[in-house]
């Protein structure tokens, strides 16, 4: 009950401070519009320029602070070609990049190059028929096809001769969501031309995948299988629809029905049922002129295109590779400064000293994160970070001493509990979550943002609590126990 009346109170009391203070606004904003009514028209512009000057500037330093940054591609604004791309290979080869991946690409690319081959891929979700497209297209190959659909579980290539002379390499796609398995998207950007290939009118689902699809920037048809099952109203229908959901011309969606086999019931004269598989009607003239159409008026075009998407492709794998070593990089620097934090706090000799100790060791570890990043930093920007962060600490601190406390109860023995002992975990904690938030930070935005930053630390360091203190009350008794043998 008092504890009801003490709520009441306090909600009562806010209630009337906040009512005070909007009346007091009130007042001061009609007093202070009756006197610029009064005033001189210059008056009255040059006060609203200034207030309409200092919300802009708050609004914009608002958004500037706050606001998500994307990541910048090293390679953004620079021209794309081999011979840059290959510089960049060996730059980051020498650096300790691991560039394999980047390098094989390039390789692939070569080799495609050479062969004078045309590469087409085919794309479709589960059972839309890209088997049996592939089995109509190339009569005499090995192929599996399964009407219960999914047959198709890696990527298979297959050789066809077309009308004009060329000789095309077929890729049939496992047909699982690009989010799922990028390398069947990858194969699409390594292709000159790419078949999507569905069975009824683009469902949602297909819809994402096309569109990402398209955006590789290839020659692309779209291929309606099963068009036996729609009037040819309906077909056009859907082929209308398409064109304009996707912005992609009407002669480049055509119908065809790829043969393959169903499962269909048949009513037996007893009245039951019977399951039995039968073979489906075969055309896909529709499609063979659509791909001699597009062999005929955009190989040279086709061939550019490729090869800037693949060059685009390893640029991309180089990135990652190099993503991958700077985290590396970034969590050697955090593991070391960590445990130089721990043995700092240790080693303090006077109250206060190992606050001076690990203020600098910080500051090295933002510094040295930035270099990793490349990221150019100003100090006024790396004690923003630490500041906000120390106030994070600040809200911690009961928390992190009692998990700190209950950490060191799973090592028995270890003798009276010192100041120096909690705070050289405590230490080793912070700088953990400080060093990682940090990382994550200058990975993501491309710059130290110190709010960001600092909201980052405090969830690293909640989230890790107890994993922390027992990690580190291991290092610090490994240290401490260092010291204490003659």
């Amino acid at each position: 009950m008092r504890v009801r009346l003490l709520l009441f109170i306090s909600v009562m009391l806010v209630a009337v401070v906040t009512l005070f203070l909007l009346l007091l606004a009130t007042d001061t904003a009609l007093s202070v519009w009756q006197r610029l009514s009064e005033a001189p028209l210059w008056l009255q512009i040059a006060y609203t320029l200034v207030l309409l000057l200092i919300s802009s500037a708050t609004l914009w330093l608002s958004w500037r602070w706050l606001r998500p940054v994307a990541k910048k591609m090293p390679n953004e604004n620079q021209s794309l070609d081999p011979h840059s791309l290959q510089a960049d290979l060996l730059e980051s080869a020498n650096a300790g990049v691991d560039v394999s991946a980047a390098f094989e690409e390039i390789k692939e690319q070569q080799r495609r190059k050479q062969s004078g081959e045309v590469f087409i891929a085919i794309f479709g979700e589960i059972s839309t028929g890209k088997s049996s497209l592939v089995r109509a297209l190339l009569p005499k190959a090995d192929m599996q096809t399964d009407p219960r659909g999914g047959t198709t579980q890696s990527i298979s290539h297959y050789r066809w001769q077309a009308g004009s002379g060329d000789s095309v390499i077929i890729a049939d796609l496992p047909g699982f969501n690009l989010e799922n398995n990028p390398k069947i998207l990858e194969e699409a950007r390594r292709a000159h031309l790419v078949v999507f290939l569905c069975d009824s009118d683009i469902t949602r689902s297909q819809m994402s995948q096309l569109e990402s699809l398209l955006s590789i920037q290839k020659p692309l048809l779209v291929a309606l299988n099963k068009v036996d099952q729609f009037t040819g109203k309906e077909a056009q229908s859907i082929a209308r629809n398409i064109s304009q959901r996707i912005s992609i011309n009407r002669d480049d969606i055509v119908f065809i029905q790829t043969g393959g086999h169903e499962e269909v019931i048949k009513l037996l004269s007893d009245g039951g049922e019977e399951i039995i598989e039968q073979d489906r009607k075969q055309d896909i003239e529709p499609l063979r002129g659509a791909l001699q159409r597009k062999l005929d008026s955009n190989h040279e075009l086709m061939e550019q295109l490729r090869d800037t998407s693949v060059l685009l492709l390893a640029a991309e794998k180089l990135e990652q590779a190099r993503d991958v070593h700077r985290q590396q990089q970034a969590a050697e620097l955090v593991q070391a400064y960590s445990k130089r934090a721990v043995v700092g706090a240790l080693a303090a000799v006077a109250p206060g000293s190992d606050l001076i100790i690990q203020g600098l060791l910080a500051t090295r570890l933002i510094k040295a994160l930035c270099e990793v990043y490349g990221v150019s930093v100003k100090e006024v920007e790396i004690e923003s970070f630490l500041r906000l962060a120390g106030g994070k600490v600040k809200k911690l601190t009961a928390i992190t001493l009692a998990i700190i406390g209950n950490a060191l109860k799973a090592f028995p023995g270890i003798g009276t509990l010192t100041g120096g002992l909690i705070h050289a975990i405590a230490y080793g904690m912070i700088f953990d979550s400080l060093g990682r938030a940090a990382a994550e930070t200058l990975a993501s935005r491309g710059e130290l943002r110190a709010y960001p930053a600092a909201k980052a630390f405090e969830e690293i360091l909640s989230d890790n609590f107890e994993t922390g203190a027992i990690r580190f009350a291991k290092l610090a008794l490994a240290e401490k126990g260092k010291d204490e043998r003659p």
